[in-house]
Protein backbone atom coordinates (compact mmCIF):
# COMPACT_ATOMS: atom_id res chain seq x y z
CA UNK A 1 0.00 0.00 0.00
CA UNK A 2 2.88 2.62 1.13
CA UNK A 3 4.97 1.75 -1.98
CA UNK A 4 2.17 2.07 -4.66
CA UNK A 5 0.93 5.34 -2.63
CA UNK A 6 4.70 6.51 -2.97
CA UNK A 7 4.83 5.91 -6.84
CA UNK A 8 1.55 7.22 -7.81
CA UNK A 9 2.28 10.30 -5.96
CA UNK A 10 5.40 10.45 -7.92
CA UNK A 11 3.38 10.18 -11.26
CA UNK A 12 1.78 13.09 -9.82
CA UNK A 13 4.48 15.11 -9.34
CA UNK A 14 5.94 14.45 -12.84
CA UNK A 15 2.72 14.99 -14.81
CA UNK A 16 2.19 18.03 -12.82
CA UNK A 17 5.56 19.65 -13.52
CA UNK A 18 5.26 18.71 -16.86
CA UNK A 19 1.74 20.86 -17.16
CA UNK A 20 2.96 23.31 -15.02
CA UNK A 21 5.98 24.62 -17.34
CA UNK A 22 3.48 24.21 -20.63
CA UNK A 23 1.11 25.76 -19.28
CA UNK A 24 3.50 29.32 -19.04
CA UNK A 25 5.61 28.22 -21.92
CA UNK A 26 2.81 28.42 -24.52
CA UNK A 27 1.68 31.86 -23.96
CA UNK A 28 5.00 33.16 -23.70
CA UNK A 29 6.55 31.23 -26.89
CA UNK A 30 2.89 31.52 -28.62
CA UNK A 31 4.05 35.46 -28.03
CA UNK A 32 7.30 35.48 -29.30
CA UNK A 33 6.62 33.78 -32.79
CA UNK A 34 4.23 36.88 -33.20
CA UNK A 35 0.63 34.75 -32.61
CA UNK A 36 -2.40 37.18 -32.12
CA UNK A 37 -3.50 37.81 -28.65
CA UNK A 38 -6.72 36.05 -29.38
CA UNK A 39 -4.93 33.18 -31.36
CA UNK A 40 -3.47 33.23 -27.35
CA UNK A 41 -6.72 32.95 -25.76
CA UNK A 42 -8.15 30.29 -28.60
CA UNK A 43 -5.23 28.28 -27.00
CA UNK A 44 -6.10 28.56 -24.06
CA UNK A 45 -10.08 27.91 -24.64
CA UNK A 46 -9.23 24.61 -27.02
CA UNK A 47 -6.92 23.18 -23.71
CA UNK A 48 -9.86 23.30 -21.51
CA UNK A 49 -12.30 22.14 -23.84
CA UNK A 50 -9.98 19.22 -24.56
CA UNK A 51 -9.96 18.87 -21.09
CA UNK A 52 -13.58 18.88 -20.02
CA UNK A 53 -13.94 16.20 -23.21
CA UNK A 54 -11.55 14.03 -21.70
CA UNK A 55 -12.98 14.11 -18.64
CA UNK A 56 -16.36 13.27 -19.91
CA UNK A 57 -15.54 10.46 -22.46
CA UNK A 58 -12.37 8.86 -21.43
CA UNK A 59 -13.89 6.97 -18.60
CA UNK A 60 -15.32 4.83 -20.88
CA UNK A 61 -12.06 4.16 -22.78
CA UNK A 62 -9.90 3.70 -19.53
CA UNK A 63 -12.62 0.71 -18.44
CA UNK A 64 -12.53 -0.33 -22.20
CA UNK A 65 -9.05 -1.30 -22.64
CA UNK A 66 -7.05 -1.20 -18.76
CA UNK A 67 -5.99 1.58 -16.62
CA UNK A 68 -1.98 0.99 -17.21
CA UNK A 69 -2.46 0.67 -21.55
CA UNK A 70 -4.66 4.01 -21.01
CA UNK A 71 -2.09 5.71 -19.24
CA UNK A 72 0.92 4.47 -21.40
CA UNK A 73 -1.48 5.51 -24.42
CA UNK A 74 -2.40 9.07 -23.09
CA UNK A 75 1.62 9.65 -22.12
CA UNK A 76 2.99 8.77 -25.29
CA UNK A 77 0.32 11.16 -27.11
CA UNK A 78 0.78 13.91 -24.76
CA UNK A 79 4.61 13.99 -24.64
CA UNK A 80 5.03 13.64 -28.48
CA UNK A 81 2.12 16.75 -28.42
CA UNK A 82 4.68 18.65 -26.15
CA UNK A 83 7.13 18.08 -28.51
CA UNK A 84 5.57 19.15 -31.77
CA UNK A 85 4.89 22.31 -30.11
CA UNK A 86 8.48 23.26 -30.71
CA UNK A 87 8.73 21.20 -34.00
CA UNK A 88 5.61 23.17 -35.63
CA UNK A 89 5.39 26.97 -34.39
CA UNK A 90 2.49 27.92 -35.83
CA UNK A 91 -1.32 28.74 -34.81
CA UNK A 92 -2.93 26.00 -36.65
CA UNK A 93 -0.71 23.37 -35.69
CA UNK A 94 -0.44 24.82 -31.98
CA UNK A 95 -4.79 24.84 -31.47
CA UNK A 96 -4.79 21.11 -32.12
CA UNK A 97 -1.92 20.45 -30.23
CA UNK A 98 -3.45 22.30 -27.12
CA UNK A 99 -6.52 20.40 -26.94
CA UNK A 100 -4.80 17.18 -27.22
CA UNK A 101 -2.71 18.24 -24.24
CA UNK A 102 -5.65 19.23 -22.05
CA UNK A 103 -7.58 15.56 -23.46
CA UNK A 104 -4.64 13.44 -22.51
CA UNK A 105 -4.07 15.39 -19.32
CA UNK A 106 -7.38 14.34 -18.40
CA UNK A 107 -7.29 10.45 -18.64
CA UNK A 108 -3.73 10.58 -16.77
CA UNK A 109 -5.60 12.21 -14.13
CA UNK A 110 -8.19 10.06 -14.27
CA UNK A 111 -6.18 7.17 -14.27
CA UNK A 112 -4.35 8.65 -11.27
CA UNK A 113 -6.79 9.28 -9.63
CA UNK A 114 -8.87 6.49 -9.41
CA UNK A 115 -6.23 4.12 -8.30
CA UNK A 116 -5.31 6.36 -5.38
CA UNK A 117 -9.26 6.28 -4.36
CA UNK A 118 -8.82 2.18 -4.51
CA UNK A 119 -5.57 2.10 -2.71
CA UNK A 120 -7.23 4.47 -0.04
CA UNK A 121 -9.64 2.69 3.15
CA UNK A 122 -12.28 4.75 4.71
CA UNK A 123 -10.09 5.65 7.30
CA UNK A 124 -6.74 7.02 5.47
CA UNK A 125 -8.69 8.55 2.16
CA UNK A 126 -8.32 11.96 3.71
CA UNK A 127 -5.03 11.58 4.77
CA UNK A 128 -4.20 9.62 0.74
CA UNK A 129 -6.11 13.18 -0.93
CA UNK A 130 -3.96 15.10 1.44
CA UNK A 131 -0.71 14.07 0.16
CA UNK A 132 -2.09 14.07 -3.88
CA UNK A 133 -2.88 17.94 -2.90
CA UNK A 134 0.27 18.67 -1.76
CA UNK A 135 2.03 16.76 -4.70
CA UNK A 136 -0.29 18.36 -7.51
CA UNK A 137 0.53 21.62 -5.90
CA UNK A 138 4.48 21.24 -5.76
CA UNK A 139 4.33 19.51 -9.31
CA UNK A 140 2.42 22.94 -10.54
CA UNK A 141 4.33 25.04 -9.04
CA UNK A 142 7.88 23.02 -9.72
CA UNK A 143 6.98 23.26 -13.16
CA UNK A 144 6.04 27.26 -13.18
CA UNK A 145 10.12 27.47 -11.41
CA UNK A 146 11.25 25.53 -14.41
CA UNK A 147 10.68 28.36 -16.96
CA UNK A 148 13.43 30.42 -15.12
CA UNK A 149 15.69 27.76 -15.95
CA UNK A 150 18.56 29.31 -18.96
CA UNK A 151 17.86 27.65 -22.32
CA UNK A 152 19.95 28.34 -25.55
CA UNK A 153 16.93 26.78 -27.40
CA UNK A 154 13.20 26.75 -27.28
CA UNK A 155 13.25 23.09 -27.85
CA UNK A 156 15.32 22.12 -24.40
CA UNK A 157 12.08 23.51 -22.53
CA UNK A 158 9.52 21.58 -24.72
CA UNK A 159 11.52 18.52 -24.39
CA UNK A 160 11.47 18.84 -20.59
CA UNK A 161 7.93 18.71 -20.81
CA UNK A 162 7.76 15.48 -22.74
CA UNK A 163 10.77 13.81 -20.67
CA UNK A 164 8.54 14.67 -17.08
CA UNK A 165 5.45 13.17 -18.75
CA UNK A 166 7.26 9.97 -19.93
CA UNK A 167 8.58 9.24 -16.71
CA UNK A 168 5.05 9.45 -15.02
CA UNK A 169 4.98 6.10 -16.70
CA UNK A 170 7.73 4.42 -14.61
CA UNK A 171 5.75 4.59 -11.22
CA UNK A 172 2.26 3.82 -12.42
CA UNK A 173 3.56 0.64 -14.27
CA UNK A 174 5.25 -0.64 -11.25
CA UNK A 175 1.95 -0.01 -8.91
CA UNK A 176 0.45 -2.48 -7.82
CA UNK A 177 -2.74 -3.61 -6.14
CA UNK A 178 -6.35 -4.10 -7.39
CA UNK A 179 -7.65 -3.00 -10.66
CA UNK A 180 -9.36 0.28 -9.65
CA UNK A 181 -12.86 1.08 -11.54
CA UNK A 182 -14.48 4.05 -12.09
CA UNK A 183 -17.99 5.32 -11.24
CA UNK A 184 -20.37 5.85 -14.02
CA UNK A 185 -21.55 9.43 -13.89
CA UNK A 186 -25.35 9.72 -14.39
CA UNK A 187 -27.01 12.97 -15.61
CA UNK A 188 -28.18 15.44 -13.49
CA UNK A 189 -30.29 18.45 -14.22
CA UNK A 190 -28.44 21.69 -14.07
CA UNK A 191 -32.00 23.52 -14.17
CA UNK A 192 -33.30 21.78 -11.18
CA UNK A 193 -29.58 22.20 -9.60
CA UNK A 194 -29.82 25.93 -10.00
CA UNK A 195 -32.86 26.14 -8.26
CA UNK A 196 -31.09 24.04 -5.39
CA UNK A 197 -28.08 26.30 -5.21
CA UNK A 198 -28.23 28.99 -7.89
CA UNK A 199 -24.83 30.88 -5.79
CA UNK A 200 -23.21 27.58 -6.34
CA UNK A 201 -23.88 26.96 -9.58
CA UNK A 202 -23.23 30.45 -11.14
CA UNK A 203 -20.52 30.42 -8.95
CA UNK A 204 -18.85 27.85 -11.19
CA UNK A 205 -19.38 29.60 -14.33
CA UNK A 206 -18.05 32.96 -13.05
CA UNK A 207 -15.08 31.36 -11.77
CA UNK A 208 -14.37 29.27 -14.39
CA UNK A 209 -14.41 32.47 -16.95
CA UNK A 210 -12.40 34.73 -14.97
CA UNK A 211 -9.56 31.47 -13.80
CA UNK A 212 -9.37 30.41 -17.43
CA UNK A 213 -8.40 33.25 -18.52
CA UNK A 214 -5.93 34.12 -15.78
CA UNK A 215 -4.11 30.52 -16.53
CA UNK A 216 -3.93 31.85 -19.72
CA UNK A 217 -2.86 35.13 -20.01
CA UNK A 218 -1.22 35.06 -16.59
CA UNK A 219 2.22 34.61 -18.14
CA UNK A 220 2.48 37.21 -20.36
CA UNK A 221 0.99 39.80 -18.06
CA UNK A 222 3.91 38.61 -15.31
CA UNK A 223 6.48 39.07 -18.86
CA UNK A 224 5.01 42.67 -19.13
CA UNK A 225 5.55 43.46 -15.51
CA UNK A 226 9.22 41.66 -15.22
CA UNK A 227 10.45 41.17 -18.54
CA UNK A 228 12.83 38.04 -17.64
CA UNK A 229 11.89 34.02 -17.40
CA UNK A 230 12.93 34.51 -13.27
CA UNK A 231 9.79 36.98 -12.88
CA UNK A 232 7.29 35.05 -14.83
CA UNK A 233 8.41 32.10 -12.65
CA UNK A 234 7.88 33.80 -9.65
CA UNK A 235 4.83 35.17 -10.23
CA UNK A 236 3.00 32.34 -11.19
CA UNK A 237 4.40 30.08 -8.60
CA UNK A 238 3.25 33.07 -6.09
CA UNK A 239 -0.21 32.63 -6.94
CA UNK A 240 -0.11 29.53 -7.12
CA UNK A 241 1.41 28.66 -3.62
CA UNK A 242 -0.93 31.44 -2.15
CA UNK A 243 -4.38 29.27 -3.72
CA UNK A 244 -2.58 26.34 -2.19
CA UNK A 245 -2.10 28.02 1.47
CA UNK A 246 -5.55 29.51 2.01
CA UNK A 247 -7.81 26.84 1.08
CA UNK A 248 -7.96 25.09 4.13
CA UNK A 249 -8.60 27.89 6.68
CA UNK A 250 -10.79 29.38 4.44
CA UNK A 251 -12.62 26.38 3.55
CA UNK A 252 -12.53 24.82 7.28
CA UNK A 253 -13.91 29.18 8.14
CA UNK A 254 -16.94 28.81 5.85
CA UNK A 255 -18.19 25.19 7.26
CA UNK A 256 -19.18 27.38 10.14
CA UNK A 257 -20.74 30.04 8.79
CA UNK A 258 -23.34 30.76 5.89
CA UNK A 259 -20.94 29.74 3.14
CA UNK A 260 -22.56 32.51 0.56
CA UNK A 261 -21.15 35.31 2.97
CA UNK A 262 -17.33 33.43 2.75
CA UNK A 263 -18.30 33.27 -1.19
CA UNK A 264 -18.96 37.04 -1.43
CA UNK A 265 -15.94 38.07 0.81
CA UNK A 266 -13.42 36.15 -1.36
CA UNK A 267 -14.46 37.78 -4.77
CA UNK A 268 -14.90 41.43 -3.27
CA UNK A 269 -11.42 40.31 -1.31
CA UNK A 270 -9.94 39.22 -4.96
CA UNK A 271 -11.53 42.08 -6.57
CA UNK A 272 -9.24 44.40 -4.21
CA UNK A 273 -6.38 42.45 -4.44
CA UNK A 274 -6.39 42.83 -8.57
CA UNK A 275 -6.87 46.24 -8.50
CA UNK A 276 -3.96 47.10 -6.08
CA UNK A 277 -1.93 44.88 -8.30
CA UNK A 278 -2.80 47.03 -11.32
CA UNK A 279 -1.79 50.27 -9.15
CA UNK A 280 1.40 48.55 -7.83
CA UNK A 281 2.49 47.09 -11.72
CA UNK A 282 5.53 49.38 -11.47
CA UNK A 283 5.95 49.24 -7.87
CA UNK A 284 8.39 47.37 -5.57
CA UNK A 285 8.88 43.66 -6.71
CA UNK A 286 8.43 42.02 -3.42
CA UNK A 287 5.34 44.13 -2.47
CA UNK A 288 4.26 43.25 -6.32
CA UNK A 289 4.35 39.36 -5.48
CA UNK A 290 2.94 39.23 -2.09
CA UNK A 291 0.00 41.14 -3.42
CA UNK A 292 -0.18 38.30 -5.85
CA UNK A 293 -0.07 35.44 -3.78
CA UNK A 294 -2.74 37.14 -1.94
CA UNK A 295 -4.99 37.29 -5.18
CA UNK A 296 -4.09 33.76 -6.01
CA UNK A 297 -5.42 33.11 -1.93
CA UNK A 298 -8.66 34.56 -2.57
CA UNK A 299 -9.43 33.22 -6.18
CA UNK A 300 -8.57 29.85 -6.39
CA UNK A 301 -10.45 29.33 -3.06
CA UNK A 302 -13.45 30.49 -4.98
CA UNK A 303 -14.27 27.37 -7.08
CA UNK A 304 -14.27 24.97 -4.14
CA UNK A 305 -16.80 26.96 -1.78
CA UNK A 306 -18.99 27.09 -4.87
CA UNK A 307 -18.47 23.48 -4.71
CA UNK A 308 -19.13 22.98 -1.05
CA UNK A 309 -22.22 25.36 -0.90
CA UNK A 310 -23.95 23.09 -4.08
CA UNK A 311 -22.84 19.82 -1.72
CA UNK A 312 -24.70 21.49 1.54
CA UNK A 313 -28.35 21.59 -0.31
CA UNK A 314 -27.71 18.52 -2.74
CA UNK A 315 -28.48 15.09 -1.72
CA UNK A 316 -25.14 13.20 -0.53
CA UNK A 317 -25.80 10.28 -2.06
CA UNK A 318 -25.52 12.25 -5.23
CA UNK A 319 -22.35 13.86 -4.85
CA UNK A 320 -20.25 11.98 -7.94
CA UNK A 321 -22.91 13.53 -10.25
CA UNK A 322 -23.06 16.89 -8.70
CA UNK A 323 -19.50 17.20 -8.52
CA UNK A 324 -19.68 16.46 -12.32
CA UNK A 325 -21.82 18.61 -13.61
CA UNK A 326 -20.30 21.13 -11.80
CA UNK A 327 -17.20 20.43 -13.21
CA UNK A 328 -18.59 21.10 -16.87
CA UNK A 329 -19.79 24.09 -15.79
CA UNK A 330 -16.50 25.54 -15.02
CA UNK A 331 -14.97 23.70 -17.57
CA UNK A 332 -17.53 25.61 -20.06
CA UNK A 333 -16.57 29.27 -18.22
CA UNK A 334 -12.98 28.17 -18.64
CA UNK A 335 -13.43 27.71 -22.21
CA UNK A 336 -15.32 30.67 -22.93
CA UNK A 337 -12.91 33.49 -20.56
CA UNK A 338 -9.78 32.85 -22.24
CA UNK A 339 -11.66 34.09 -25.90
CA UNK A 340 -13.48 36.77 -24.42
CA UNK A 341 -10.92 38.22 -22.10
CA UNK A 342 -8.70 38.19 -25.88
CA UNK A 343 -10.48 40.77 -27.13
CA UNK A 344 -10.64 43.08 -24.43
CA UNK A 345 -6.30 42.74 -23.62
CA UNK A 346 -6.20 43.02 -28.06
CA UNK A 347 -8.02 46.86 -27.02
CA UNK A 348 -6.65 47.88 -24.17
CA UNK A 349 -3.40 45.91 -23.17
CA UNK A 350 -2.59 42.71 -20.80
CA UNK A 351 -3.17 44.72 -17.55
CA UNK A 352 -6.91 44.70 -18.66
CA UNK A 353 -6.87 40.83 -17.41
CA UNK A 354 -6.56 41.81 -14.24
CA UNK A 355 -9.92 44.35 -14.94
CA UNK A 356 -11.60 41.43 -16.69
CA UNK A 357 -11.10 38.73 -13.75
CA UNK A 358 -12.16 41.83 -11.20
CA UNK A 359 -14.87 42.83 -12.96
CA UNK A 360 -16.54 39.44 -12.82
CA UNK A 361 -15.77 38.68 -8.99
CA UNK A 362 -17.73 41.98 -7.97
CA UNK A 363 -20.72 40.70 -10.25
CA UNK A 364 -20.94 37.42 -8.25
CA UNK A 365 -20.29 38.96 -5.28
CA UNK A 366 -23.32 41.33 -6.17
CA UNK A 367 -25.89 38.05 -7.02
CA UNK A 368 -24.37 36.64 -4.21
CA UNK A 369 -25.58 39.51 -1.86
CA UNK A 370 -29.42 39.24 -3.27
CA UNK A 371 -29.48 35.44 -3.29
CA UNK A 372 -28.72 36.14 0.38
CA UNK A 373 -31.51 38.36 0.72
CA UNK A 374 -33.81 36.35 -0.87
CA UNK A 375 -33.32 32.79 0.52
CA UNK A 376 -32.31 31.23 4.10
CA UNK A 377 -28.53 29.93 4.63
CA UNK A 378 -28.54 25.74 5.16
CA UNK A 379 -28.33 24.90 8.84
CA UNK A 380 -24.70 24.39 10.45
CA UNK A 381 -25.59 20.82 11.35
CA UNK A 382 -26.92 20.23 7.63
CA UNK A 383 -23.61 21.59 5.86
CA UNK A 384 -20.84 19.35 3.89
CA UNK A 385 -17.50 19.78 5.01
CA UNK A 386 -15.29 21.75 2.71
CA UNK A 387 -13.06 19.87 0.36
CA UNK A 388 -9.92 21.85 -1.11
CA UNK A 389 -8.96 20.63 -5.16
CA UNK A 390 -6.52 21.82 -7.48
CA UNK A 391 -6.74 24.15 -10.26
CA UNK A 392 -9.23 22.98 -13.54
CA UNK A 393 -6.60 20.98 -15.55
CA UNK A 394 -4.46 19.87 -12.70
CA UNK A 395 -7.10 17.14 -11.40
CA UNK A 396 -10.49 15.42 -12.12
CA UNK A 397 -11.57 14.50 -8.58
CA UNK A 398 -14.80 15.41 -9.53
CA UNK A 399 -15.04 12.62 -12.33
CA UNK A 400 -14.11 9.76 -9.72
CA UNK A 401 -15.12 11.55 -6.47
CA UNK A 402 -12.76 10.16 -4.62
CA UNK A 403 -14.79 7.48 -3.33
CA UNK A 404 -14.68 3.92 -3.40
CA UNK A 405 -17.36 2.29 -6.02
CA UNK A 406 -18.85 -1.34 -7.16
CA UNK A 407 -18.17 -2.63 -10.41
CA UNK A 408 -20.17 -0.99 -12.85
CA UNK A 409 -22.56 -2.79 -15.26
CA UNK A 410 -19.97 -3.17 -18.28
CA UNK A 411 -17.23 -4.16 -16.07
CA UNK A 412 -19.18 -7.17 -15.48
CA UNK A 413 -21.06 -7.53 -18.79
CA UNK A 414 -17.11 -7.33 -20.17
CA UNK A 415 -14.60 -9.22 -18.06
CA UNK A 416 -12.37 -10.26 -20.59
CA UNK A 417 -11.46 -6.29 -21.21
CA UNK A 418 -9.48 -5.89 -18.29
CA UNK A 419 -6.02 -6.78 -19.83
CA UNK A 420 -3.15 -9.14 -18.34
CA UNK A 421 -0.72 -6.36 -17.87
CA UNK A 422 -3.67 -4.75 -15.12
CA UNK A 423 -3.97 -7.78 -13.36
CA UNK A 424 -2.70 -7.59 -9.80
Amino acid sequence: MLVSLLFLLIATIFLELGNGLLGVLVPIQGERAGFSVVTIGTLGTLYYSGFVVGCMFLPRIIRRFGHIRSFAAFAALGSSAALIHALAIAPLPWLALRAVVGLCLAGLLIVIESWLNNQATPQSRGHVFGLYMAATWFGIVGGQLLFSVPSSETFQLFAVVAIAISLSLVPVTLTTGAVPTIPQVTSVNLVGLYRLAPVGLVGCLAVGLANGAFWTFAPLFARAWSGTSLGVSLFMSAAVIGGALSQWPIGRFSDRVDRRWVIAAVCLASAAVAVSLLLDFVGSNWIFLGLTALFGAFALSLYPLCVAHVNDRADPEASVEVSSRLLLVFGFGAIVGPFLASFLIAELGITSLLGFIASIHVALALYTFGRIKAASPVPEPERTVFTPSPPLAHGTQAVVELQQSAEDDDDVAHPEQHTAGDQR
